[in-house]
């Protein structure tokens, strides 16, 4: 066996195994979090700001387009006015709060 083959082979034997444990036994919630918070921050939002526009997107839409774009516009408004510090504790708070519902 040449060496690039030895090292593929055993890059792949390391990916099946982290696969395996991933599988079996699951992601930690602390890495979980870390991911999520990383990801929030990559996109410029907080937990709360996330929560308050995907809730405002919830509401059933209509066929006018000002009724999509007042909806649109209010996600933003809302969704920034909770992008500050208070948002993220708030947004941490709930999240605590409710991980013991939602198993996270």
């Amino acid at each position: 066996m040449t060496f690039t083959a030895k090292l593929f082979t055993a890059l792949a034997g390391f990916v099946a195994v982290t696969f395996v444990a991933v599988y079996f036994f699951g992601i930690p919630p602390e890495i979980k979090r870390a991911m999520e918070k990383k990801a929030l921050q990559t996109m410029g939002e907080n937990k709360m700001s996330y929560i308050a526009k995907d809730q405002i997107s919830k509401i059933p839409a209509s066929d006018q387009e000002d009724v999509k774009q007042l909806k649109k516009g209010l996600g933003n408004a809302v969704g920034g006015g909770m992008n500050n510090p208070l948002g993220e504790a708030g947004g941490e708070t709930l999240d605590s709060v409710t991980s013991p519902f939602t198993g996270r």
